[in-house]
């Protein structure tokens, strides 16, 4: 009954589904694969819909994590992670997408500047705070694909709500700091486009860049001349610049568009299209008839997020319990079979214990006292006893109780080795045996021996 049951629990784990985790209406299928037909499929027999790219990694963004790539409404397989594990995707983390759609190339990447303001922005040595000569601070500027920016240009930053708490050149080879808001431990409280003393001291430089007057958002070009580059390529060509990869949240919130409308890579490692203030994804397509788990999107569904996120298989556990249970039943049932038969093994038939007194020798029993061995019965069993000498007929024993070698016993004995015994102790004694021979030597004290003859007709019940 047990079995039957826990078969039962597994048959229906195994054909419902349990959710590990659902983050802002977003959950993903267990166990089962599908193509993507069958998974927008399946998200419909769960009253939800296959979930999109972009509510994948909103809910990404909200602590929403698997270890299991997934079909989306775009057509991709993607997978969400925010912990790095070796075991999953090989310790990336964000959306990975599976191949091909993360190994496009493309011919630009859209980089973000943080902290421009109409194209200004400040840039330090990269060995310290306030380590640039005026020279380096112009070969600074250029490296940036900028030039120094101009006292000018600095005071209309300023008036647009740029500041910073560090000094920095200028092209007419001043040392200015740009401050909004008072605060003591910068400029000392000063206020405004102030100038420091002296034009031969180290410092930071202000450059500026055309291409950011409007706008924190710039696009990159492939080195080297080439004509495509790969987002690993597009993002080492962001980090040189002292920027990164912008997203595609950062792209539609810039203040103005920019006006290369041509693809490029983005920091969710999409190549993305972005014109007048939209930004369009190039379609990453897997192939439709892969197998994949499906990502499913239900706004109704109540956030849950497990303590631990490990990926249990509860079918993997309830069969385990089954097993032991099985073993556990076969072991009980056999221990109360063998203690009701009293153990079959045990209940063979066993040879009766031997008398201890007795010991059987070339096919005769001898009393284990009798050491000399000069104790000889003439007859050792009834049926090979042809006449009973010197027994009264009377005691001669019945068929009956030869049959069950029980009853009366007689025997003739010989007495060779003892010097006296209580019979004879007032007999004389015989110097010759009843064979005419010597009389032999007592072996104990090297005494003559006598001869006697014993009739013996009382119960035997030694053997």
């Amino acid at each position: 009954m047990k079995i039957l049951l826990c078969l039962a629990v597994l048959l229906h784990t195994a054909t419902s589904e349990i959710h590990d985790i659902v983050v802002s209406g977003v959950f993903e299928s267990n166990i089962m694969t599908y193509n993507y037909s069958q998974s927008r499929e399946y998200c419909l027999s769960q009253n939800a819909t296959l979930a999109s790219l972009e509510q994948v990694t909103k809910a990404q963004n909200t602590s929403f994590q698997t270890c299991r790539y997934g079909w989306v409404e775009q057509q991709q397989i993607i997978l969400a992670r925010i912990t790095s594990s070796t075991s999953c995707a090989s310790g990336q983390t964000s959306i990975i997408k599976q191949a091909p759609c993360g190994y496009y190339i493309a011919p630009s990447a859209y980089c973000y500047k943080f902290n421009v303001v109409t194209g200004v922005f400040q840039v330090g040595s990269q060995t310290g705070k306030y380590n640039l000569t005026f020279v380096e601070a112009n070969s600074t500027c250029a490296r940036l694909n900028a030039t120094m920016a101009t006292e000018n240009q600095l005071q209309i930053a300023h008036g647009a709500g740029f500041q910073t708490c560090r000094a920095g050149w200028v092209a007419e080879q001043k040392v200015f700091i740009s401050r909004i808001t008072s605060t003591v431990g910068c400029a000392s409280g000063q206020v405004g486009v102030i100038e420091y003393p002296g034009t031969n001291q180290n410092s930071d430089v202000f450059c500026f860049r055309g291409d950011l007057n409007h706008t924190n958002v710039y696009v990159v070009y492939p080195p080297f001349g080439n004509s495509t580059m790969t987002y690993t390529e597009a993002m080492q060509q962001c980090q040189s610049l002292g920027d990164s990869l912008a997203s595609k949240e950062q792209l539609r919130s810039a203040s103005t568009p920019i006006s290369d409308a041509i693809p490029g890579w983005s920091k969710d490692n999409d190549v993305v299209l972005f014109s007048s203030g939209n930004v369009t994804v190039t379609p990453c397509v897997n192939e439709p008839s892969q197998l994949a788990a499906a990502y499913c999107f239900n706004p109704n569904i109540t956030d849950f997020i497990p303590v631990s996120a490990k990926d249990d298989r509860l079918w993997l556990k309830i069969t385990m319990v089954c097993i032991i249970a099985s073993i556990f039943t076969i072991l009980l049932m056999a221990a109360a079979f063998m203690r009701g038969n009293k153990c079959i093994c045990c209940a063979r038939p066993k040879n009766p214990a031997q008398d201890s007194t007795v010991e059987k020798v070339k096919g005769l029993h001898h009393p284990k006292w009798n050491k000399t061995s000069m104790y000889v019965p003439k007859d050792d069993i009834f049926h090979q006893i042809h006449s009973y000498q010197n027994c009264d007929t009377a005691t001669k024993p019945s068929v009956l109780s030869k049959a069950l070698n029980t009853g009366y016993r007689c025997h003739t004995f010989t007495n060779y080795g003892f010097e006296s015994t209580p019979e004879d102790s007032e007999q004389s004694f015989d110097k010759t045996h009843p064979d005419h021979s010597p009389a032999g030597m007592n072996p104990q004290d090297m005494s003559p021996g006598n001869s006697h003859e014993y009739s013996n007709a009382a119960f035997d019940s030694t053997y």
